[in-house]
């Protein structure tokens, strides 16, 4: 059984998949996961925008009994089969039951249709999918409206030199979403190519916990706090 302590963490099995992540938000994925565990977080987990599985069999990992864990892609070519072939050489039988993929594009998913692959509300899902505005700005609204109390949405490539339009549309789904808010700017660390920013969301009654979290994990970062899409939100300096 894998444990996703492990997988998130430098020089782990995370590096020999193919995908774009950084440092920094691996230690924010690993710190908000342990964070669940600690405060009895329960749900689902989701992926929109799974590709090859580096983010997603970690989160695989992280599944708990009775949870199922969802990734959405359009899966070109060998991607899928590339993904359950990497779940099988490090997760468990067991973990490998709880994984379900679905073949879609996520701008063509109902919202009934993403609660019923979801099941039970999420307690976290990474949004990394379609690249453009209005994508982003619908799979945000997919992932708030099944989202668990003390739930979090991660939003990938936030103030990405490439996508400005997708800052844009993020910015413009948060300020119309009222059960999530931002909570904190994940820096990238290193080189753009290796993964962009991530904009932390949580479920309104987690506010305080996550920022609080996310300053303790991003200490040796200078935080300040900014007002973004009408929230308070904890930003840091980043030296890279």
């Amino acid at each position: 059984m894998l444990d996703w302590r492990e997988w998130f963490s430098a020089g782990s099995g995370i590096d020999r998949v193919q995908g774009f992540i950084t440092p920094r938000s691996v230690r924010a994925i690993r710190s908000i996961l342990e964070h669940q565990d600690r405060v009895s977080v329960g749900g689902s987990i989701a992926e929109i925008g799974t590709f090859r599985g580096k983010t997603f069999i970690g989160l695989a990992a992280a599944t708990r009994d009775g949870e199922r864990v969802v990734g959405i892609d359009i899966f070109p070519d060998d991607v899928q089969q590339s993904l359950i072939n990497s779940a099988r050489e490090v997760l468990s039988e067991d973990q490998q039951k709880r994984i379900l993929l679905a073949k879609r594009d996520s701008s063509s998913l109902e919202f009934f249709e993403w609660a019923r692959l979801i099941g039970e509300k999420a307690r976290f899902v990474h949004v990394d999918g379609n690249h453009t505005n209005l994508a982003v700005r619908y799979d945000i609204m997919l992932a708030a409206s099944h989202i668990a109390k003390g739930g979090v949405v991660l939003i990938d490539d936030f103030l990405h030199d490439w996508y400005p339009d997708v800052t844009e549309g993020i910015i413009e789904a948060l300020k119309v979403i009222p059960n999530i808010a931002p909570v904190a700017v994940i820096p990238r660390s290193g080189k753009l190519l290796n993964g962009g920013t991530k904009l932390l969301c949580v479920e309104r009654s987690a506010i305080e916990d996550y920022r609080n979290l996310m300053i303790s994990e991003f200490s040796e970062l200078r935080p300040r706090r900014i007002m973004l899409a009408g929230a308070t939100v904890t930003a840091f300096m980043n030296a890279d």
